[in-house]
């Protein structure tokens, strides 16, 4: 307090100590509120703490929620003949897979020609146009192309198909000097891609570029030749003969995708050997998620005990500081037992009703262990049931929705219950934050009263000392 150290020296009084003395005792006043403060900050601290691991577990459970999306498949074995992957739909079973023929794209070759940039059609004149189309059965258009007297070399030929971006590449080829080739290939495999190709309103142009499949064995004068003839796949899986256009089989069985590269027979002896793919289930990915929900679940308890540990003192002595933060708390308190009592309910399924029967259980200290050889036998003998149990319905039933649901709940802004807790102990803040303000300033006000009043008495005393000393120099 500014003058405080020059209290006292005209009176000789340590009154600038005494001051110091009431101002210690006056700042007592504060010491309550700002312990209350503390509590406060360290609750809502608290909270967030909580806050966080719910976020985690609801995050858990929403992987729960969505079990149908972690029910997985798998083989294991690599194929000469194709590649294999799987999906959920995937059953679990041996099949005979044999290759016949792979799908091809079809590809026609022109007659040569010497130079790439002499145009090819007629000259039809300024503004004029004919069109070349290219008819294919899978497609629902025809491949429909303007070109002017410019465009109808074999560079401006190239250029154009390709920009149509159908499904028709073009490309040249040189053989030799002067023996060049425009080559046309479907993008997609398979017969529907069959090109038929005509030139309307220009007959040598016509002539260099039509095609059809009657001509393809004619000796190669004029017209586009077929060079690759379109095929489709042909297979059979445990004897069932399938024929698609592609060499990419997704639907044969469900869930399980064939990439087709050679056939099965493509040995040295010619003859036909067949593979067997084994469709196994994939316990893994469930596994990882149902693990995911109790290490959240631990974490969170781990915290909890953490934030509401009480040690026990002797009769009369003061509460322990290291008691926890939300002892006694009853909205973590009750979360925690709402969340127990997930773990402990049943679900209306068949068998597999409890968390305890798949090998799910509480320890002594409160967390969850996992008995992985229990858990792995309910994922490969009952996965229809582990599911039914975790995702329930999506809306209403069901462990993982359940419990997602309520963490939503509790979780979501404004009116959710951690949010409604958080926000009063902040108001609680809020306004003992004014009441420790308004208790300095009336502290400030206080000293600065005692400290006027010091002033008066200081300059009292000293003027009564100094009068006393007058007199006695005239009474000598």
């Amino acid at each position: 307090m500014a003058g405080i150290a020059s209290l006292g020296v005209g009176s000789g009084m340590p009154l600038s100590q005494t001051l110091a003395q009431l101002e210690a005792a006056e700042n007592k006043r504060l010491e309550p509120l700002d312990k209350q403060m503390k509590s406060y900050e360290a609750k809502i601290t608290a909270y967030g703490k909580i806050r966080s691991q719910l976020d985690k577990l609801q995050k858990a459970s929403e992987e729960l929620k969505k079990f149908d999306k972690i029910v997985a498949t798998k083989v294991d074995d690599e194929f000469d003949a194709f590649k294999v992957t799987t999906d959920g739909k995937a059953s679990v079973g041996n099949y005979t897979v044999s290759v016949k023929t792979l799908a091809h794209a079809q590809t026609l070759k022109s007659i040569p020609v010497n130079n790439v940039k002499n145009q090819i059609g007629e000259t039809l004149g300024a503004g004029k146009t004919r069109t070349l189309v290219i008819t294919q059965p899978g497609e629902k258009e025809p491949l429909r192309i303007e070109l002017t007297d410019e465009q109808t070399s074999m560079i401006e030929l190239r250029d154009a198909i390709n920009k149509k971006e159908g499904n028709v590449s073009a490309s040249i080829v040189k053989a030799e000097d002067g023996v060049n080739h425009l080559i046309l290939t479907s993008r997609k495999e398979g017969t529907d891609s069959m090109m038929t190709i005509k030139v309307e309103g220009d007959n040598e142009l016509n002539k260099f570029l039509s095609n059809s499949p009657d001509a393809d064995s004619a000796p190669h004068k004029s017209g586009m030749k077929q060079i690759v003839a379109a095929k489709n796949a042909e297979l059979t899986i445990n004897g069932i003969e399938i024929e698609r256009q592609t060499n990419e089989i997704k639907d044969a069985p469900e869930g399980i995708i064939l990439n087709l590269k050679k056939t099965t027979n493509s040995n040295k002896e010619n003859i036909d050997k067949p593979e067997i793919i084994n469709v196994a289930r994939d316990i893994e990915p469930m596994k990882k998620a149902i693990k995911a929900w109790t290490d959240a679940y631990n974490e969170l308890n781990s915290t909890y005990k953490s934030l509401t540990k009480y040690t026990q003192v002797e009769k009369g002595e003061a509460a322990s500081k290291d008691n926890g933060v939300l002892l006694g708390d009853t909205t973590s308190r009750m979360i925690m037992s709402e969340l127990k009592s997930f773990v402990t309910s049943s679900q209306s399924t068949s068998d597999l009703d409890t968390l305890n029967k798949m090998g799910i259980k509480f320890k002594v200290d409160g967390s969850l262990d996992i008995d992985s050889k229990k858990l792995d036998e309910a994922l490969k003998e009952k996965p229809a049931n582990v599911k039914e149990f975790f995702m329930g319905d999506g809306k209403e039933t069901g462990f993982g929705t359940q419990t997602y649901n309520y963490l939503k709940k509790t979780l979501q802004s404004n009116d959710g219950t951690l949010d409604v807790a958080t926000d009063g102990v902040k108001k609680r803040k809020k306004t003992l934050d004014s009441q420790i303000k308004n208790t300095e300033r009336n502290i400030a006000a206080t000293m600065e009263r005692y400290k006027n009043q010091f002033q008066q008495l200081d300059k009292m005393v000293n003027s009564m000392t100094n009068s006393s000393a007058s007199i006695g120099r005239l009474l000598m």
